[in-house]
C-alpha cells in the first residue's frame, strides 16, 4: 500500500512538472521566460508554443495515470519517451546554460518516473 502511494505520488509529481512549462502556450513572453531563450521569429514561437501544448497533454495524462492503474503503462511510456528524447537530443546537439538546467531536471524526472513505474507494478 505504501509503495503504491509513493509511486502514485511520484507519477503525479512528474505530471505536475510537465504542466509547469505548458504555460508557455499563452504567449511569446511566456515562452521566453519559461525557457530562458529569445524567440527570434514567429515560426519558432509557433513551434515552442505548440510544444507547450504537448507538455500540458503529457502532464495531464501522467496525473490521470496516477489515479487510474490501467492507464499507467502508456503514460509512463509516453513520459519516458518525452524525457529520454530530450536528453538524447540535448546530448547530441548540445544545450546552452539554461537548457542544461532543463537537462539536469529531466534526468531527475526520468529517475522519478522509473521509480514510480517500479513502485506501482
Amino acid at each position: 500500500m505504501l509503495k503504491d502511494t509513493l509511486g502514485r505520488t511520484l507519477l503525479a509529481g512528474v505530471g505536475i512538472a510537465h504542466l509547469i512549462p505548458s504555460v508557455a502556450v499563452l504567449s511569446r513572453d511566456r515562452v521566453e521566460s519559461t525557457y530562458g531563450v529569445a524567440v527570434a521569429d514567429t515560426d519558432t514561437e509557433l513551434l515552442l508554443r505548440h510544444r507547450a501544448t504537448f507538455f500540458g497533454l503529457l502532464g495531464t495524462g501522467l496525473i490521470h495515470a496516477a489515479l487510474r492503474p490501467d492507464h499507467r503503462k502508456p503514460a509512463v511510456v509516453a513520459g519516458a519517451v518525452s524525457l529520454g528524447s530530450y536528453l538524447a537530443l540535448a546530448q547530441s546537439i548540445g544545450a546552452g546554460p539554461r537548457l542544461e538546467q532543463v537537462k539536469r531536471l529531466d534526468i531527475g524526472l526520468l529517475a522519478a518516473l522509473g521509480a514510480a513505474a517500479a513502485l506501482t507494478r
